[in-house]
């Protein structure tokens, strides 16, 4: 099975860097890797060439100009370039265990998604992968680590504990993958989600439990070391929390401007 992972990313390449460094010591190698880029400047296509170029992946960085937080859109251009049939997605700010797409791959079944956990990394350690790049993976022993147990890989014991749900309100699009035809089930991401920060990932994942899809969490496996820095913090409700109530209640099951409505703005701005 044929698999292209999907990383956003906006302006820091330097977290970029140790991400798809961490992507180049996978044990199973995506068979593509699209960046998928919400309008950052030159510098982020001067460090993806820099760091993917001379590696023997297939990758393409597509890119759209920025006009404001479009993350529904360019997950959506992201798979509209890409052509596996199993579509995993992460975000710029995270280091990849090894056996990250092993684990995802090994779980995947069609009418399910799977949804990874993370651990977060001390600040220190965060400033010396971006300052020295990537080492070995870090200790689940770590002083200063968060979310420590999600830093142990126990496969059995995951398989063990996971039990498929049918409805989950707590997901996170940043370890999260499904077959493209389960995707495309639904429409893909909903731009009704852009400008605001969050929620269209809990919009998709809402959209597939009501398709009859089911999740399964990935405990001790996929796992990922989230890079520590500055994240704006939501306060009270606005637009998205009640349309994500709207969409629960009507059990809706497609999106309202989903893949299928995807506009020809963006590109391919480079490619191996």
């Amino acid at each position: 099975m044929e698999v292209s992972l999907i990383i956003t990313t906006y302006n820091w390449p330097e977290g970029l860097k140790v991400t798809l460094e961490s992507v180049l010591r996978q044990s199973r190698v995506p068979d593509e890797v699209i960046v998928a880029d919400d309008g950052s400047n030159s510098r982020t296509a001067e460090m993806v060439w820099k760091v993917l170029k001379p590696s023997r992946l297939t990758w393409r960085h597509a890119w759209h100009p920025d006009e404001g937080i479009r993350q529904a859109r360019i997950k959506n251009l992201g798979v509209r370039y890409s052509t596996g049939g199993y579509l995993i997605f992460i975000d710029h700010d995270v280091v990849l265990h090894p056996q990250f797409l092993e684990d995802h791959l090994s779980n995947a079944r069609k009418g399910f998604f799977l949804q990874g956990k993370r651990c977060f990394l001390p600040a220190e350690y965060t400033q010396k992968l971006l300052s020295q790049g990537m080492g070995d993976i870090p200790t689940p022993y770590m002083k200063g680590l968060e979310n420590r147990k999600n830093a142990f890989r126990i496969p059995w014991l995951g398989k063990v504990v996971s039990m498929p749900r049918k409805f989950q309100k707590t997901l996170r699009g940043c370890n999260l993958s499904m077959h493209r035809e389960d995707f495309m089930r639904v429409d893909g991401y909903d731009e009704t989600f852009d400008q605001l920060w969050g929620r269209e990932d809990s919009d998709i994942c809402y959209r597939m439990f009501h398709s009859g899809m089911r999740v399964k969490n990935l405990w001790f496996s996929a796992m990922q070391y989230h890079l520590d820095h500055k994240v704006t913090k939501r306060t009270g409700e606005d637009r998205l929390d009640l349309e994500l109530r709207k969409i629960i209640q009507e059990k809706r099951k497609r999106a309202v401007k989903g893949f299928s409505q995807l506009s020809g703005e963006g590109k391919v701005i480079a490619c191996s």
